[in-house]
């Protein structure tokens, strides 16, 4: 009788714990929502007094490095300015699931500020193209030299001017760029015939049809469904976007091709720019400098712990002796170059390689 009545006791407590733990967990998820209804009101209010409101966008997830710059811009802004700017950051393409898309929406004013490739933005400024050829980029180092230095800032002003539409505030990247494929991919001639997606510009077309690619598009949003069902064989892109977007559930292969360092515009409307008063541009300015900076950062510890985490699921990492495709595809940089009528840029970028 004493065993049974302990049995019961203990059940009894055991039960009780676990329904006051209940209880406290949602009293806790209750908390913890109300508090972020409560910041949510709180944004909603600050941005309401607002001068000025910015609509930024980019396609990444919130883990992405991207997200990271866009917020620290939104911190820093919105500090420096003393409430006067409120910016309101939307990831995962939630106003556009390609790049393409946010550049038509800044372009007709929809969305203030962007993150876009070189490729996406030639539809409107065809000298950004250049920044989209495979092996421009000798290393991480070179190209902060070049994007940091006097061709970065000539590509910026060539944007402004050509355009009329968009003021470049600095250059992010989105890590080294690699191969991945179902199928391994050792060599160039493993190459042929691949259904491989690309970004839709003449340069990428070039450069990837001289390696004996079908190049395809397919929307960012679109790629993981696209492997799935083999629409495509094989995509590029960096390890952070390969591993957050899950494309490697489905591309066992990573053939370290390393053909581009990935720059990134980061962008605002230049009408948005030129209606501030110069105390704001300046604020504009800074925090884009802070932003810059947080998402380069954070990009290179990203790229670090995606790889592994890739290779601890099994991803194939295969090395490719990359001397052959970049010398197959030199002509291509020339020609891309000369067409473009940056051939000048094109030297300067090379002199500056060590």
């Amino acid at each position: 009788m004493r065993k049974s009545y302990w049995s019961k006791a203990l059940a009894l407590a055991v039960a009780g714990m676990t329904a006051l733990t209940g209880c406290n967990s949602a009293a806790g998820n209750t908390v913890t929502q109300a508090a972020q209804e409560t910041a949510k009101a709180g944004e909603a209010a600050a941005a309401a007094d607002a001068e000025y409101k910015l609509i930024a966008a980019h396609v990444s997830t919130e883990e992405h490095s991207f997200h990271a710059g866009m917020m620290e811009f939104k911190k820093q802004v919105e500090e420096k300015s003393g409430g006067r700017i409120a910016v309101e950051v939307h990831p995962n393409g939630e106003l556009g699931g390609n790049e393409d898309e946010l550049v038509q929406k800044m372009a007709t004013g929809t969305v203030d500020m962007i993150i876009s490739a070189p490729s996406f933005m030639a539809q409107s400024v065809k000298a950004a193209d250049l920044l989209s050829l495979p092996y421009l980029f000798e290393d991480l180092e070179h190209w902060e030299k070049v994007m940091d230095g006097e061709p970065g800032q000539k590509m910026s002003q060539l944007v402004e001017e050509k355009s009329g539409l968009f003021k470049c505030l600095g250059y992010f990247k989105d890590g080294v760029r690699n191969m991945y494929t179902i199928k391994p991919v050792e060599t160039v001639e493993d190459m042929k015939d691949l259904k491989f997606r690309i970004q839709n510009s003449p340069t990428q077309i070039a450069f990837w049809s001289e390696l004996g690619v079908q190049p395809t598009f397919v929307a960012f949003n679109e790629i993981y469904q696209a492997l799935q069902n083999g629409v495509i064989d094989g995509a590029e892109n960096s390890f952070s976007q390969i591993a957050q977007q899950k494309h490697y559930e489905v591309c066992k292969n990573i053939t370290m091709t390393e053909h581009d360092v990935a720059t990134r515009f980061f962008l605002i409307s230049l009408n948005k720019y030129n209606s501030l008063p110069d105390d704001l541009k300046k604020v504009v300015d800074e925090s884009a400098a802070e932003a810059v900076a947080k998402q380069r950062e954070v990009d290179l510890e990203l790229e670090g712990k995606y790889k592994q985490e890739m290779q601890d699921a099994g991803v194939n990492f295969i090395e490719i002796d990359k001397a052959p495709l970049i010398e197959m595809t030199e002509q291509v940089r020339i020609d891309a170059a000369a067409g473009l009528e940056l051939t000048d840029m094109l030297e300067q970028i090379n002199a500056l390689k060590k």
